[in-house]
């Protein structure tokens, strides 16, 4: 028996799937409203996140444009003008001095919404600051003529001066004890504190790096074992323009062990030795022009005919003591970890031409000095 649906029920039941459909929909449309918002939170999220860092990257080009204005000026402090980049990031710095060689350089980059900070602490001392920078004791006799850069000395000092000696200028930590006898009228002490030495001594990829600078046919290792100190190699009469360039182009002689010089030395070039750097006898240097390095691990000994005047420019570099004996006029900068003795001999010191004339002379540095980095961390 068919059963009749009242007309009213229908419409019912079609009312009803009318409100489900709607639910759906409305389902559906907050389920996409809540998609695109996830969508749109992760794309600020990635695009703070690429102007974070971007500024970072940008904090940390500051920090390096500040880093090589103190390689030139040591005592820079100040602001290190703001740089736009090409993708719109600003970097800039600023270097403030905290006290005696300790710097703070803070970078600070911007792109964006985005801004990071940098801060390094450095040691802005030199190796290479003074004529003579030397780690122990330093004792002078003569008549020395050194540039008003001067001597600096971390342990004691002693003097003895010819009449007529020119100004002299000692720096040295307060501690130290200065004894001189003869002409003191132009001698002046200046307090400085110590050399870090541990913080300016060369690593050991340093050596290795310098060592590589030679060419095959001008490094001596006997056992081919580097830092063996096995080899003993002696040059008579050594001229550089007879030495094979290295990979640099530049002429070096690299030898593990000690090197010996006798006779003249002419020629722009590097000596580097893991044992002692000695010159004897009638050891002169004929040119002006003559540039020399002497890199040593142990001493570097070096006794001048003392009848010539030899000429020099040049860099010394030694971590053990340091000698001259003669009659030279040397262009450059000499660095001892160890001590430091100077004599003339007695019959020129009132030669018109001092004995012996040091000069600071940047373009001789061939040695890296680099700024000591004490720490490099992200701050807000």
């Amino acid at each position: 028996m068919k059963k009749n649906i009242h007309p009213s029920a229908r419409r019912g039941e079609r009312g009803m799937v009318m409100i489900i459909i709607l639910m759906i929909l409305m389902a559906v449309s907050l389920l996409g409203m809540a998609s695109m918002l996830v969508v749109g939170t992760d794309i600020r999220i990635a695009g703070n996140y690429k102007d974070s860092t971007q500024a970072f990257w940008a904090a940390e080009g500051g920090v390096q444009r500040a880093l090589s204005t103190l390689s030139d000026d040591r005592s820079y402090v100040g602001d290190i003008a703001a740089e736009s980049l090409d993708n719109h990031t600003i970097s800039s710095a600023e270097v403030t001095s905290l006290s005696g060689f300790l710097k703070r350089v803070v970078g600070v980059g911007r792109n964006g919404s985005g801004i990071r900070k940098v801060e390094v602490l450095i040691n802005t001392d030199s190796a290479f600051e003074s004529a003579i920078n030397v780690g122990g004791d330093v004792h002078i006799a003569g008549k020395p003529r050194i540039s008003s850069e001067g001597v600096r000395v971390n342990g004691n000092v002693y003097l003895d001066l010819d009449n007529g000696t020119p100004e002299l200028n000692l720096y040295m930590p307060s501690g130290s004890t200065l004894t001189a006898e003869g002409d003191t009228t132009s001698l002046t002490r200046n307090d400085k504190e110590a050399m870090d030495l541990a913080a300016i001594k060369l690593r050991e990829d340093e050596w290795r790096s310098i060592s590589s600078a030679a060419n095959s046919s001008w490094y001596f290792d006997t056992d081919h074992t580097y830092g063996s100190n096995d080899t003993n190699v002696t040059f008579s009469n050594l001229d550089f323009d007879n030495v094979q360039p290295g990979a640099d182009g530049n002429r070096a002689i690299f030898v593990d062990g000690d090197v010996t010089l006798n006779g003249s030395l002419d020629g722009v070039g590097t000596i580097i030795a893991t044992g002692k750097i000695i010159a004897t006898g009638g050891f002169v240097s004929s040119g002006s022009g003559t540039t020399v390095t002497m890199i040593a691990r142990d001493d570097v000994l070096i006794n001048f005919d003392t009848n010539a005047q030899s000429q020099i420019n040049g860099l010394v570099y030694t971590e053990g003591d340091y000698e001259l004996h003669g009659k030279v006029k040397f262009t450059g900068v000499v660095t001892a970890f160890g001590s430091v003795n100077i004599q003339n001999p007695s019959e020129f010191t009132n030669n018109n031409d001092p004995n012996f004339w040091y000069t600071y002379s940047p373009a001789y540095n061939v040695i890296a000095d680099p700024i000591d980095i004490l720490s490099w961390t992200e701050i807000n």
